[in-house]
């Protein structure tokens, strides 16, 4: 047995020494049994981007898959269909897949926000959407003819950056985040980043720092340079557009030495090599802008790429000998209902797809293989490191699962199946959908792209809508190739009720006129709030009640002929039996939890309004715990000094003893903030009638804001943790 090699405190730059054991060529995968994996000389690792694995293969036959999601009210939404192209990004950093995940109840995806990024802009919901089977054909394709993975998650909680040094060293160096300048994500990923640029670095307590990303921890690569193996990083090149994911750049020892020139070459030479017989024996291959499939890019135009990659190995002559793994680098913000393991401090992150394409691809039924071994990106690396006899480069890789559920070695080796690229659509998107809107009111515009996928200028003769929508049309002719103009689509409804309509582009591209359905909702009635929320509440306890206005707006009375109240909840209202024009009335909303967690409910109100029925979100949580106060303010205090000490009690009023597990003083992105410090008399336990207390002090790091939120781990997963927010202000 050949001994892991750990690599993972890193906040300074370490070079871990390889030793390299005697080479095995039988390896032992997860499963127990033996396969003899010396048919394989080739591994090659296609890496895109931002897709989880719901949002590409939801609807797979035979996968663990979603076609429905929660969100936040505890609402239940259809994945909607999306278009070639995303709206727009959608952010997805460490505090935002933490939020998602929500300690595994996977539910608060839809307030992963940010100014730019946000899952949900105009009722849009873009990161609860997915595409079907036509809109990913060939991707579909080599999943039903070779294997994919419905266990694979991405091995950091976060983006891009460290997932792609997970997949080049089964390790991040303790990075948890994009290289930035200041609050600027900086162009260059790496040793070759401006002086000012750091990263987040985790160390073993959770404590954050910043280093500049540029480091020596060992490498694949360094393994198999060691063992006099081949191996060629393919990517973008600097100042090409997906120059960010070159990983190697941010290895020191790679990217200031010869061997950045000799072995970290251009994703275009990847299909000449594997044309001529010249693969190495291992090699990445990271993807420009144009082909990442990273939002809101076209996934046609990515699919495509992966295309063109694997047909040059197929039509090659070392397809016999190659395994092929496809896979994204992380869940880029879009929903997934799978849970992700806890492995360590650093992930997994959540679900992604992954394809094993190889004329030793497991086959079931004459057909595909869909596996369900959990994996992640540091597989791939294990099952090159068992192939060619080298060492584990951490704990990741040592204890992972290989990939061998996706081969048989034993069977006849499955033939070339070369496939034709496609011609993607001038529109990014086929349909649209408006929220909800009120008579007389013109809605957030919706963007839809027309892009020109040929080689020379294409030309936008028309633009025109039917129904109740108004645009604006930013295409300015000739649209150079692979570039796109912009149409926004507005909802502008003048009745209530449902409401359709057409957008039709006519242009010199294929299949002119490009024609979109569209469709919203128009309503003549509000409901203010949308939702109800009524926070923590006592199980069995009633509480203070709540309030929403329901408001006729239109120019006749409106009959109201039922209110339906579902979950935890009742309700009282002033509404009578109809509502006169312009005027409103209160629906007064009663919350009692019958057991801990979330609680989720609604009000149904039928009417005679073309939208009926409306839906009252209602949302609450059950526990038989209290803290107070839930928030601590300690004001301004100076860097070095140290608040006076503030405190909570925390009570367990249930009937059952809460053991507390951990207790954690994090900011917005998760990281530990050490600003604050905390005490406490609990013991480990709270036996029920009891309390404990919490001492709290602010001792400020830097200046200026430094809030965060104290979280109590404990037994009852339903509800834990606790939370309790703290804030105050570092002066120099």
């Amino acid at each position: 047995m050949r001994k892991a090699l750990s690599c993972l405190k890193l906040a300074a730059p370490l070079l871990c020494i390889l030793v390299i054991d005697v080479v095995s060529l039988r390896a032992q995968p997860s499963n127990g049994k033996a396969q003899d994996i010396t048919s394989i000389n080739h591994f090659v690792f296609i890496i895109q981007e931002n897709r989880s694995f719901d949002s590409y293969f939801g609807t797979f036959p035979g996968a663990n898959g979603a076609t429905t999601g929660t969100i936040s009210t505890g609402q239940v939404i259809p994945l909607s269909h999306s278009g070639d192209q995303l709206p727009r990004d959608l952010h997805h950093d460490r505090g935002g897949a933490m939020q998602a995940i929500d300690n595994g109840r996977m539910d608060r995806f839809d307030l992963i926000n940010s100014s730019t990024a946000p899952c949900n802009f105009a009722g849009d919901y873009a990161c609860f959407s997915q595409l079907y089977q036509q809109d990913l054909p060939n991707y579909w394709t080599y999943a039903t003819s070779f294997v994919l993975s419905d266990n694979t998650f991405s091995s950091l909680t976060g983006a891009s950056f460290p997932n792609h040094l997970y997949t080049i060293a089964a390790q991040a160096g303790g990075t948890v985040g994009n290289p930035m300048v200041g609050q600027i994500t900086q162009n260059a990923w790496g040793c070759d980043s401006g002086a000012d640029t750091t990263v987040a670095v985790l160390d073993d307590e959770g404590n954050p720092s910043y280093v500049f990303p540029c480091f020596d921890f060992t490498t694949l690569a360094d393994s198999l340079q060691g063992a006099g193996l081949s191996w060629k990083y393919y990517a973008a090149q600097q100042n090409v557009p997906g120059y960010l994911w070159s990983a190697f750049d941010a290895i020191n020892h790679i990217r200031n030495t010869s061997l950045w020139t000799t072995n970290v070459v251009s994703n275009d030479q990847f299909v000449t090599d594997a044309l001529a017989g010249n693969l190495p024996a291992v090699s990445w291959v990271t993807p420009s802008q144009l082909g990442s499939e990273h939002p809101p890019g076209s996934t046609c135009a990515g699919e495509n790429w992966v295309v063109s990659l694997v047909n040059a190995v197929m039509q090659g002559p070392d397809w016999n000998s190659t395994a092929i793994v496809v896979t994204w680098d992380d869940f880029g913000g879009l929903y997934d209902h799978v849970a992700p393991p806890s492995v360590d401090q650093f992930g997994l992150g959540p679900r992604v797809p992954l394809l094993v394409i190889s004329p030793y691809a497991k086959q079931s039924g004459g057909k595909g293989y869909i596996s369900h071994v959990q994996l992640e990106f540091s597989s791939f690396l294990k099952t090159v490191e068992e192939r060619f006899g080298l060492p584990a480069l951490t704990d990741r890789d040592a204890n992972i699962n290989d990939l061998l559920d996706a081969f048989d070695f034993t069977q006849t080796p499955l033939p070339p199946m070369v496939l034709t690229a496609r011609q993607c659509p001038v529109l990014s998107t086929q349909s649209l959908t408006f929220p909800t809107t009120k008579v007389g009111v013109v809605s957030a515009a919706k963007v839809v792209n027309v892009t020109n996928w040929g080689t020379g200028p294409m030309t936008v003769s028309n633009v025109a809508v039917s129904g109740p929508f108004t645009i604006v049309n930013g295409c300015k002719n000739p649209v150079i190739s692979n570039h796109a103009c912009k149409v926004n689509v507005s909802f502008a409804p003048k009745q209530s009720g449902p409401q359709t309509g057409t957008l039709t582009v006519t242009d010199t591209g294929p299949g002119s006129p490009q024609v979109l359905t569209m469709s919203g909702m128009a309503s003549s009635i509000t409901l203010s709030p949308a939702t109800v929320s009524f926070g923590n509440r006592l199980v069995a306890s009633k509480g203070a009640t709540k309030t929403a206005t329901l408001t006729n707006n239109s120019a006749a009375s409106l009959n109201l002929t039922g209110f339906t109240v579902s979950g935890d909840y009742t309700q009282t209202n002033n509404c009578g039996a109809s509502l006169a024009p312009g005027a409103n009335c209160t629906l007064t909303i009663s919350f009692t939890p019958t057991v801990t967690g979330t609680r989720y409910g609604s009000i149904t109100i039928s009417d005679s309004d073309g939208s009926s029925p409306q839906t009252l979100n209602l949302t609450g949580f059950g526990t038989t715990l209290t803290v107070a106060p839930a928030t601590l303010k300690f004001g301004s205090i100076q860097i070095g000094g140290t608040s006076s000490p503030m405190t909570f009690t925390f009570t367990n009023r249930g009937q059952a003893t809460l053991s507390i597990s951990n207790v954690q003083i994090s900011d917005a992105n998760f990281y530990n903030l050490q600003d604050y410090q905390q005490t406490n008399t609990c013991g480990g336990s709270v036996l029920p009638g009891n309390s404990c207390t919490f001492t709290v002090t602010f001792s400020p790091t830097a200046a200026g804001p430094r809030n965060g939120t104290l979280y109590i781990y404990y037994s009852d997963p339903t509800t834990s943790p606790a939370k309790v927010s703290v804030s105050g202000t570092g002066t120099q």
